[in-house]
């Protein structure tokens, strides 16, 4: 194995580690109990900000169904963020499982001989590390904006447009004391929890999508490794009966190392699709309603700050809706390839318990790795079309029902 690639490689794993051990989740087993407390602190200030504003929204006298719109997604977002930390450290096992295998064990299959291995590990790792780079450099944007935007529209409004002055929040949150006396302060603590939970819940998914990335990787050098079972070589002996037997055996522990690999790949996908399907199963379910509400509000209002936030909103539910769709195809895809990659392994020239061995995998292989919403349906680009395509119905509909020329 090329060292320079196996080094960017672990590089990149490094550099996974450190991320996670900023929001106190790595390592995942063994964690100081510093890092622990203030992993169950997070955990506490996420919860509180929610209950805040849960109560804003039952004590509140709302005025239209815009503001329940205004102040509904957010409670979302932040049980979505909880819910992803949560689910990362109780199933610490396994992802520690999936760490220490891609750091130690994936690399009995990573042959320096085969050029095609050393091309698909530098290729795989640009793209993991492209996908990291893109989390962490979208989250600071992302941040910035969302804590600085309503303080900024709420001093623009009144010195440039002369307007009276409206205080505004990065969210609607209840407080015990006049929050309007009490305005930076309280401004401060929403910035903070606002930082708090896009970082929880944008680097919860860098975890979890660098993990289906590294199952993806193995698949693909396995596909190499099974569509190379037997080699031009061992044709050639075998149909000179030279070595036969040595040369059968051979092939047999190589396909049963395989199919080992296999069974592990199946096995933690599997546990990956139950850890995230009741994250799914709610996107699914509310995905739909929250980018049709979000766009609805975004067309109707004609306030700019209140369209502008349910734009940048809008923007980011289709992109963590897209997110999930995408790793769901990907990992599906590379699963299914890897049944035609032994269809093209010249598996006939096999004994008979080769071509035994063949035809099982092959038939396990009939059911691809799928991530699943609770096992309803599989989270993929057709299931995100369908996310689009009723949310745009719902949009229509909303429209229709609030455009006073249409009644």
């Amino acid at each position: 194995m090329s060292s320079s690639a196996k080094e960017e490689f672990l590089a990149g794993m490094d550099y996974l580690s450190v991320i996670t051990s900023r929001i106190f989740l790595y390592p995942f087993l063994g964690r100081s109990k510093t890092k622990l407390l203030c992993y169950y602190f997070i955990c506490s200030l996420i919860i509180f900000a929610s209950f805040q504003q849960f109560v804003f929204l039952c004590v509140s006298k709302l005025n239209s169904f815009l503001d329940i719109v205004n102040i509904a997604p957010n409670i979302g977002v932040c049980a979505m963020s909880v819910t992803k930390y949560i689910k990362v450290n109780s199933n610490k096992e396994l992802y520690n499982l999936i760490f220490v295998h891609f750091r130690t064990d994936m690399w009995d299959i990573v042959s320096e001989k085969c050029q095609e291995n050393v091309k698909i590990l530098k290729r795989y790792q640009k793209i993991i590390h492209f996908i990291t780079i893109w989390f962490v450099y979208y989250v600071v944007p992302l941040i910035l904006i969302v804590t600085s935007f309503p303080i900024l529209i709420m001093y623009y409004d009144n010195m440039v447009l002369g307007k009276e002055l409206e205080h505004r929040y990065p969210f609607e949150a209840w407080y015990p004391f006049d929050k309007v006396k009490w305005y930076y302060a309280a401004y401060a603590w929403e910035s903070f929890i606002t930082g708090l939970v896009v970082c929880i819940y944008t680097f919860s998914d860098l975890i979890n999508v660098s993990y289906v990335a590294y199952i993806c990787l193995e698949l693909k050098l396995l596909g190499t490794h099974l569509k190379e079972l037997i080699g031009a070589e061992d044709i050639k002996q075998l149909k000179s009966s030279q070595n036969a037997t040595a040369i059968h055996y051979k092939i047999r522990q190589k396909l049963r190392g395989y199919i080992i690999k296999h069974n592990f790949l199946a096995n933690i996908s599997s546990q990956l699709d139950i850890i995230f399907g009741d994250i799914m199963l709610v996107n699914y379910t509310f995905g739909s309603v929250f980018i049709c509400l979000t766009a609805f509000t975004f067309t109707v209002t004609d306030e700019l700050y209140t369209t502008l936030r349910c734009f940048f909103f809008l923007i980011s539910l289709v992109i963590s809706m897209l997110n999930q769709c995408v790793i769901g195809q990907c990992v599906s895809d590379h699963s299914e390839q890897l049944t035609q990659a032994l269809y093209d392994s010249k598996w006939t020239y096999g004994d008979r318990q080769t071509r035994q061995l063949v035809l099982m995998l092959i038939m396990r292989m009939q059911k691809p790795f799928q991530l699943t919403a609770k096992g309803y349906i599989a989270m993929n680009l057709d299931t995100f079309t369908t996310i689009c395509s009723t949310s745009y119905q719902f949009f229509n509909l909303l429209r229709t029902m609030y455009d006073p020329k249409a009644n």
